[in-house]
């Protein structure tokens, strides 16, 4: 109570999920417990991340690993030892944030946008 949220930012716990009905309740029960305890400590709602949103943020690749994003947060907090996956998770998810909304340095360079084809070309192509 003495530092008061300013935000509260999780990742998208219920983002493509495809697992038992079992996991999805419990979820829905994790989502809806945080966001009561978000709204009773500080009237705020979560803003959410999805999973490989967090992943291309921080360690450039929308597939990588659990093992690999932990690495990556090196760059942005220096080494440190991760009790558990939950735990660098959690600093990755914070980290996210802060690119996202341009509060710290993003060490990757944007993709280039897709090169368009001529349609000119495709049209001489057509022609012979």
């Amino acid at each position: 109570m003495k530092y008061p949220m300013a935000v509260v930012i999780r990742e998208e716990a219920l983002a493509n999920i495809s697992t038992s009905a079992k996991t999805v309740q419990v979820l829905h029960k994790v989502v809806g417990v945080s966001d009561l305890y978000a709204y009773a400590y500080g009237g705020r709602v979560f803003e959410e991340i999805p999973p490989r949103v967090i992943k291309k943020l921080v360690a450039n690749d929308f597939n990588a690993e659990k093992d690999a994003v932990a690495a990556a947060l090196e760059q942005f907090v220096g080494k440190k030892e991760y009790a558990c996956d939950d735990e660098s998770d959690a600093v990755a998810v914070g980290v996210a944030y802060l690119l996202q909304r341009n509060l710290i340095d993003n060490p990757y360079p944007p993709d280039p946008p897709p090169e368009k084809k001529s349609r000119k070309k495709k049209k001489a192509d057509a022609d012979e």
